[in-house]
């Protein structure tokens, strides 16, 4: 007997690995959680923190938002085959240019010039660190996987010393940077976790992503990039430069994330950064593949993500546990996707040798 892989003549539809992924990540991350705990942790309560997740759109406007624009930013390189795992680099690049606009540029006391300034050099800034990685991707072949890796953890090096030293807090020397000017940041929307600039912010990113990449030269070249490059070399077009140019855009629309952040949550960075990072450019590689790399489900997904991570707030209320052990459930349906998707294309079959 012996266990054969075959490629499906039709292959499943798409929504089975992300309806797969999620429903049985949940069940089986609960039975984990039950078994590790020894049964401290009730799988009652734990689904129960995440329907009420579910069902308050109010407290995850802020997530939601966040994690939509991240996941169409790593989308785009994504759909070049290009895979940016260097998100949290960039978003921290962002930060890093922002904070410098705000507190020590002297551009003035201008709310709306503030603000766009902190966005355009923060893209800008953003959009450089991912080059650096699309470089060597492009021209030299180099895997830009463990490159963009590596480059999170060389910026939140940088983010801590530019915090522990020049930009320390310099009244009581605590390991953080002085509190933003309140004209620096966005107005927040009562009841809410969200922020009207970024709600405009996450319709211009989905508007103008989906524009690029259904009716312009670029996009097209991105996506045929993504299944055959040898097609762009046919008509003229050098593959190197679109995985380069969908790198850098990839990094921008990440960058737009870590300045709404900055402005209208965080209002300071804290060091050490490793550890004070809210995780988004790795939480947004989960929504990017959940939402199949459609534009348009990647609101769904980021929706599904953001709950899960605020189901972790609920989990420590209601004692069940702390509010990490959200990431056995993100991780856990990350891993039963990536297994997922190879279902979806592929069959196994036995053969029984007579």
């Amino acid at each position: 007997m012996s266990l054969v892989v075959v490629k499906r003549v039709k292959p499943l539809p798409s929504w089975v690995a992300p309806l797969l992924s999620f429903t049985l990540g949940i069940a089986v991350a609960t039975v984990l959680l039950w078994i590790v705990t020894l049964g401290r942790t009730d799988p009652i309560v734990v689904l129960a923190s995440i329907g009420r997740a579910l069902a308050m759109p109010q407290l995850l406007l802020k997530n939601f938002a966040l994690l939509t624009i991240v996941g169409i930013g790593l989308l785009v390189s994504f759909k070049a085959s290009v895979f940016n795992i260097g998100g949290e680099g960039q978003f921290y690049f962002a930060i890093i240019a922002a904070t410098w606009i705000a507190l020590f540029s002297g551009v003035g006391a201008i709310a709306i010039i503030n603000k766009v300034l902190m966005l355009v050099v923060g893209v800008l800034l953003a959009g450089f660190w991912a080059l650096i990685a699309a470089l060597p991707r492009g021209f030299l072949g180099i895997d830009e996987v463990p490159v963009t890796l590596l480059m999170n953890y060389i910026a939140y090096y940088i983010v801590d010393y530019l915090v522990f030293n020049p930009w320390r807090e310099p009244k009581y020397k605590y390991p953080r940077t002085p509190t933003i000017p309140e004209e620096s940041w966005f107005i927040r929307i009562p009841g809410t976790t969200g922020t009207i600039e970024l709600i405009l912010l996450t319709v211009v990113v989905m508007a103008g992503i989906w524009y690029l990449m259904n009716n312009t030269r670029l996009g097209l070249a991105i996506n045929v990039m993504g299944s055959n490059p040898n097609v762009l070399r046919v008509v003229g077009i050098n593959p190197s430069l679109i995985v380069v140019s969908s790198l850098v855009i990839s990094g921008m629309i990440v960058g737009i994330a870590g300045v709404s952040y900055l402005a209208g949550e965080a209002h300071l960075i804290t060091i050490p950064a490793e550890a004070c990072t809210p995780m988004l450019g790795y939480t947004g590689i989960l929504v990017a593949w959940l939402s199949m790399l459609r534009i348009a489900y990647v609101p769904v997904a980021a929706y599904i993500v953001s709950a899960l991570i605020n189901a972790g707030i609920n989990i420590q209320i209601a004692g069940a546990g702390k509010a990490s052990v959200v990431d056995v459930f993100i991780g856990t349906i990350l891993l039963i996707y990536s297994i997922s998707v190879i279902f979806t294309e592929y069959s196994v079959k036995i053969i029984v040798k007579r």
